[in-house]
């Protein structure tokens, strides 16, 4: 069936208790390639994180660095911890080539010669490292380490063991500084702005091109080779709180014989590791150090925002990760489902295009089509990235809906047009539970629509939709629609209820959702 409005054969509900709007508004977004079997989600990667030694809080901080790691789905952590200062240190032989990638929140004394050589080996041969904040104070005296990290800080270090590497805004370059002075400084704790020097890199490519980190130490003043490194951002160390008074590198990619290195000097304790900056861009780079790719998804301006810094508990990360199977339909019995409509008014919701009617009648929103009016949708006020939705609809027969996902508007675009990917909602036989680019020109994103019969017409239909990275699925009344990949599409947006609009001498037609749950993952 195509997507012109049917003829109606059905009389319109008559109302009981209504409560009527017209919320006014407008919308855009890229659009998808669809694949279409089920993908199956990759295998964890093995990451092993070292503590046990840090003039920092490791057994508090140790427990975030594995939540935010986990938290995404990639990976898998184990902890080594080393011999308490002082102890025989011969004792920690942790066996690196078991894994992908190693982490470090270790900063203590030097270990074993031979499990240094065999953490050489591992990285020069291929596998991944990070290196946590107070890391890079570690081993001032073993070479290779400070070629894999390429600045570190105190510990002695001084002018012999490399330059002060930092940006210059006047000559738009980062210069290499060989005076005499130690390594390593920081001012007091204090949120400051991060900012994007190479927005190509896969660690940094799709995250804005500034944000605000919570309140953490900024690191600054470090030496050290500064060999086949590459610095992805700085910030500026305000001297107004002890700084050094320079953009000082704040995230580091390193190329060490055939490893990658991820060097953050974010992180100094429970409250930095909060901070979203130092999450995302963790779990960015780790990736990047395993695989030398990164397929985590764009990062929008609420999660790393310029303007303030944006907090959240890793435990939250884990637990929504741990809850997803994405070969199975949303679970409504997970926590962390949230309600977009209290079943009494539209109170964050906004009209944008058209001039459809909605209403809150019993329990349910009612929209209420117009004749010559284009479509019409009425719009969650927040925007959603990766989020599981569910929702019930029952629509007249013969009359085509849909809702809108990760849709976004934009003035300078056709007036605000509404665009996005949309779920179809359509009357059997259809095309209902699949995903159509509204407003894009591209017409349809599902390749194929074979199953014509799942949406049961005069009845409540129960739809699940999941949306995780390039990632789209749907469920209708337990069956599973559609599972794509959708390449072009925007990663974030708000959630609009179409309307379609009708032609003169038509309708008027209803369309009516209750029970709209989202839960954020």
């Amino acid at each position: 069936m195509n997507r012109r409005l049917q003829p109606f054969l059905r009389p319109i509900f008559s109302p009981a208790l209504t409560l009527c709007f017209l919320v006014m508004g407008g919308v855009l977004t890229a659009v998808a390639f669809a694949g279409e079997d089920d993908v199956k989600a990759p295998e964890k990667m093995s990451v092993l994180l070292i503590d046990g030694q840090n003039n920092h809080k490791w057994e508090e901080t140790t427990p975030l660095i594995k939540q935010t790691l986990e938290g995404c789905g990639l990976f898998t952590v184990d902890v080594a911890t080393s011999p308490a200062k002082g102890q025989d240190m011969s004792s920690f032989n942790p066996n690196f080539s078991d894994y992908k990638l190693v982490v470090s929140n270790y900063n203590g004394e030097d270990w074993s010669e031979p499990t240094q050589k065999a953490f050489d080996t591992f990285v020069s041969s291929g596998g991944g490292f990070v290196s946590v904040h107070a890391a890079d104070n570690s081993f001032p005296g073993w070479d290779a380490y400070n070629r894999m990290i390429g600045l570190g800080g105190w510990g002695g270090r001084d002018q012999t063991n490399g330059p002060y590497v930092r940006w210059k805004d006047d000559i738009k370059a980062f210069t290499r500084d060989m005076s005499n002075g130690s390594g390593g400084a920081h001012g007091k704790r204090t949120a400051f702005l991060i900012v994007v020097r190479d927005d190509s890199h896969p660690i940094t490519n799709g995250l804005p091109k500034s944000w605000m980190q919570a309140e953490d130490e900024l690191y600054g003043k470090l030496r050290g080779p500064a060999e086949n490194m590459h610095v992805l951002a700085t910030a500026y160390s305000e001297p107004s709180s002890g700084g050094s008074g320079e953009h000082e590198p704040i995230l580091m990619a390193i190329q060490y014989g055939d490893g990658r290195v991820f060097h953050t000097t974010l992180g100094h304790d429970v409250a930095a590791m909060q901070g979203t900056a130092f999450q995302v861009t963790l779990q960015r780079g780790a990736q990047w150090a395993a695989t030398g790719t990164v397929t985590l998804p764009p990062t929008s301006g609420e999660l790393l925002s310029s303007t303030k810094p944006v907090t959240r508990d890793p435990a939250t990360l884990v637990a929504t990760a741990a809850s997803i199977d994405m070969e199975s339909a949303p679970n409504l019995e997970s926590a962390g489902w949230v309600e977009l409509f209290d079943g009494k008014n539209l109170q964050g919701w906004t009209q944008k295009n058209g001039t459809a009617t909605y209403c809150v009648e019993e329990g349910a929103i009612v929209g209420k089509t117009s004749q010559g009016s284009p479509n019409s949708f009425l719009c969650s006020d927040k925007s959603y990235d990766d989020f599981e939705l569910a929702f019930e609809v029952m629509d007249d027969p013969g009359l085509n809906s849909g809702v809108q996902i990760r849709s976004v508007s934009k003035p300078d675009f056709q007036n605000g047009r509404v665009h996005g990917p949309q779920v179809e909602i359509e009357t059997a036989p259809g095309e209902a539970g699949y995903i159509y680019s509204e407003g894009t020109g591209r017409g349809w994103i599902s390749p194929k629509q074979p199953i014509q019969d799942a949406y049961q017409n005069d009845k409540w239909n129960q739809y699940l939709v999941r949306a995780s990275g390039d990632r789209i699925q749907v469920w209708i009344n337990g069956r599973k629609i559609e599972d794509l990949r959708d390449a072009e599409s925007s990663r974030e947006g708000f959630i609009g209820l179409q309307v379609h609009g009708i032609e003169k001498g038509q309708g008027p037609f209803q369309v009516r959702w209750k029970n709209i749950k989202v839960r954020e993952l």
